[in-house]
């Protein structure tokens, strides 16, 4: 081998740490900010190569940075509560704590393997109560500003885990985490109110700057509806029934995106959830079919509801309701296409005009009515266009018409929102205890600040049986009737971990703040976070809870902006060996330390930088012969360094300026690599850098000796994507000779110490230029011109090469065509 990754890595890292050179000083006021962030991993086992992605091509940035002048944090903690770690726990049995911590010793080794220039001097834990202690303050702060909500509503339950999930993990019907189908109930949860926010998280993406497909994914999630709504008298058989004790008729209100259709509608769909129902139940003739029917849905989750293509229901005998544009009498049905969670959980069906309605109709043989003039397009017609059958409207564009006819049936206009309020409780021990008890009466109660953190009992049994875990504990009861009294009771659910993520990086900037949450001098200074990297799974999640919690906590005068991340970066997935996306549960998770072992860290890391462009999602296979080529691009430096220290003079490098000591050309070849790597760097497209490091190094092969001077900037601009193999070549530079030579006093820093070379741009601007040379229009070779070459100069120029000469068997060309810069074709 041209070097031994494995001494020069155990080297670098100890240099590394005995300078304590990736130590943020976040006071310092001589360099400009900058916040580069990575998605703080679950300590649930081995890393694999998927966290190496995230990591340590990140920190390639983070490295250039420094070199650039700037005061850069780079922060690393412990997304340590949650399903994933307690899940292992009890599969392995052992304690979720004992086995979260060892974990998160094993996973600083392997992060520290990688060469990563984080702070830990700033690390987090999410578990640890000097953290949730703050996760818990903020809790109470949205509970106490009526942004914390405890209410009953059906919740997705995962039969498995034994634990409520939210909305957004669910994923084709399935729980996120362990795959198994979910199941619906009734619970009463809490709730963090992020629909109060829907309006202020869409206009937000307006001003960020990130790719279009994260802004329109989040768009999409919150799910902007504007409509009205409207509402239909209903008749029953036994009107007293239904009424009770009032004299006001019973109303089935609806919301709806195409107001304009209401004369085409034939008939009106509730959920098989709705409350009106009840209300119902006396005057209905077929009551225990209905009952049936909603028993059956209680078994499918919505997305199994809203994608069934098969479409069911039953008619609600003895009820009915009058449309209000056409005075009509209509049939009420349940089915289980109508879902509570949305808009008022009724739909006023017009088949004629909407794809689902047009299924039911004509499967329950219902009367379709065309409203909208189609112009010979098939039905049902979705679009807009000239309104038919619509009384005094006829005739009137339905999109122009659609404010009168909402106030004609005595409408409303209305906003309505996808978006559904975050369910954050979970029956599960390993999590952040709710900080809140219940009086005799069973009202909620924040727990004061003076008895954060609320700490987790230990003396649990957190075996998943449905019932949350803490209810078992004695510790827990005890101590809340010692605190409140008797007759109090604790809340027994836990956290959904995402909370503990949706404020991590503002602990970060003083993590060891016994009284605050954070330093807000250095919030407003630090904040918003400059660039946050991290998996596209999590746009519609973390991402999005994260900016929620910033508005909130922006509106309590607790953080100087209400968004977290100026940008935000999505990476691709490393796929395991079998082309699929990495999974403990599959057995296809690559475990980077034989490769580490036989290659090197570096030889990894460049790899990973190499295989495609980081900011923008995407599949990579992974490649053993791609990393064992990067390996051999890394032992072509070294002997490149090797064989040109021997007469080396000593440098009078100033770390910035180096052409006082290169030729012209080579200096032209630095200025572009510099350049090159820069730019694509701050888009993160790591794998055109290296590619620009390749032809420099391609360039200085083919010389037979390369100046001190030369190699020095080569060395540099290697640091950031190979920082070991730099340190160790850097050591070499300086001391002239080997490693064990006395060092010169100008080298005594390490590699990543240095400025990045700067060259004047205008070394971009070539003096000469390469031609290709034809004859009769096929291409015999090429020659070089400097910019200003003519005609005669390249003719002259182009006889030089032999397959010319051979071509033009001694004729003169009867005829030559130059295009300056680019090409001559002789013609003969």
């Amino acid at each position: 081998m041209a070097y031994d990754h494995s001494d020069i890595e155990k080297k670098a890292q100890e240099k590394w740490a005995s300078l304590d050179l990736y130590r943020a000083d976040l006071s310092d006021e001589t360099k400009e900010p900058y916040y580069l962030l990575v998605e703080f991993p679950y300590p649930s086992g081995d890393l694999h190569i998927g966290h190496w992605y995230a990591f340590a091509v990140t920190d390639i940035y983070a490295r250039l940075l420094r070199m650039r002048g700037k005061n850069v944090l780079f922060p690393i903690g412990f997304d340590a509560f949650g399903l994933p770690a307690e899940n292992a726990a009890i599969k392995n049995g052992a304690d979720p704590k004992e086995w979260t911590y060892a974990n998160m010793e094993r996973m600083r080794t392997q992060l520290k393997s990688m060469g990563p220039s984080f702070d830990w001097s700033k690390e987090v834990v999410a578990c640890d109560p000097s953290y949730y202690q703050w996760t818990q303050w903020l809790f109470v702060k949205l509970f106490e500003h009526k942004l914390a909500e405890h209410r009953e509503a059906a919740v997705k339950w995962c039969p498995k885990d034994q634990t409520v999930l939210a909305n957004e993990q669910v994923i084709d019907g399935k729980c996120e985490r362990c795959g198994t189908e979910v199941v619906e109930k009734r619970l009463t949860q809490w709730f963090l109110k992020i629909t109060d926010y829907a309006e202020r998280l869409l206009d937000g993406l307006e001003k960020l700057p990130w790719r279009e497909e994260i802004k329109t994914a989040q768009r999409a999630w919150i799910g902007k509806s504007e409509g009205a709504y409207l509402s239909f008298e209903v008749r029953t058989s036994d009107v007293q029934n239904a009424l009770g004790t009032s004299d006001v008729r019973p109303t089935i209100k609806v919301f709806t995106t195409r107001p304009d259709t209401i004369f085409g509608a034939t008939y009106v769909v509730l959920a098989p959830e709705h409350p009106l129902l009840e209300g119902f139940r006396k005057s209905l003739m077929n009551a225990e079919e209905v009952e049936a029917y909603i028993k059956a849905t209680a078994q499918k989750t919505e997305r199994e509801r809203s994608e069934n293509k098969e479409k069911t229901g039953v008619r609600l005998e003895g009820v009915s309701a009058i449309n209000p544009a056409t005075k009509e009498e209509m049939p009420i049905y349940i089915a289980d296409y109508a879902l509570a969670s949305y808009g008022t959980g009724a739909v006023m069906a017009v088949p004629a005009h909407d794809e689902r309605d047009f299924e039911f109709a004509q499967k329950f043989e219902l009367p379709i009515r065309e409203v909208v003039d189609r112009s010979n397009a098939p039905t049902p017609y979705t679009g807009t266009g000239a309104l038919l059958n619509s009384g005094e409207f006829i005739g009137r564009d339905s999109e122009e018409a659609m404010g009168d006819i909402v106030t004609a049936v005595g409408g409303e206009k209305a906003t309505m929102y996808r978006l559904r309020d975050w369910l954050v409780s979970r029956q599960r021990y390993w999590g952040c205890p709710i900080p809140i008890v219940y009086d005799p009466e069973g009202k909620p109660h924040a727990i004061p600040a003076e008895h954060l953190p609320w700490l987790l009992p230990t003396d649990v049994d957190f075996t998943p049986t449905g019932k949350a875990p803490l209810a078992s504990s004695y510790e827990l009861k005890e101590r809340v009737t010692n605190i409140f009294g008797e007759g109090w009771t604790p809340e027994y659910d836990t956290l959904d971990t995402f909370v503990d993520s949706s404020w991590y990086f503002l602990r970060y900037l003083d993590s060891q703040d016994a009284h605050n949450f954070s330093d807000a001098a250095l919030m407003k200074k630090w904040l918003p976070i400059n660039r946050y990297s991290g998996g596209s799974e999590h746009t519609t999640m973390h991402v999005l809870y994260a900016r929620f919690f910033m508005k909130a906590l922006y509106d309590l005068a607790l953080v100087p902006t209400d968004e977290p991340f100026a940008e935000r970066f999505n990476r691709g997935i490393i796929l395991g060996p079998d082309g699929h996306k990495m999974s403990k549960s599959k057995g296809n998770v690559i475990n980077p330390d034989e490769f580490v072992q036989k290659y090197g860290a570096d030889a990894v890391r460049i790899y990973l930088a190499f295989i495609g462009p980081y900011n923008e999602p995407g599949s990579y296979p992974w490649n053993l012969d791609g990393v064992a080529s990067m390996r051999k691009f890394l032992e072509r430096i070294t002997r490149l360094v090797d064989r040109n220290i021997e007469g080396l003079t000593k440098s009078q490098h100033t770390g910035t300026e180096f052409k006082d000591f290169v030729s012209p050309n080579i200096e032209q070849a630095l200025a572009k690599a510099s350049i090159k790597v820069a730019e694509d760097a701050d888009r993160f497209k790591f794998n055109t850098a290296i590619a620009a490091l390749m032809i420099l190094v391609n360039e200085l092969e083919a010389l037979p000796t390369v100046p001190k001077d030369t190699l020095l900037p080569l060395v540099i601009m290697l640091a950031p994507f190979a920082p070991h193999l730099a340190e160790d070549l850097w050591a070499k530079l300086s001391k002239g000779k080997s490693p064990d030579a006395s060092s010169d006093e100008a080298f005594r820093e390490s590699v990543h110490q240095q400025v990045w070379p700067v060259y004047d741009a205008s070394l971009l601007t070539s003096s000469t230029v390469e031609i290709t040379v034809q004859v009769n229009g096929k291409r015999r070779g090429s020659i070089t011109l400097t910019t200003s070459g003519t005609e005669a100069d390249a003719v002259r120029e182009a006889h030089k090469i032999p397959a010319v000469t051979n071509a033009l068997g001694g004729r003169e060309p009867k005829r030559v065509i130059f295009v300056p810069g680019k090409i001559i074709n002789l013609v003969v």
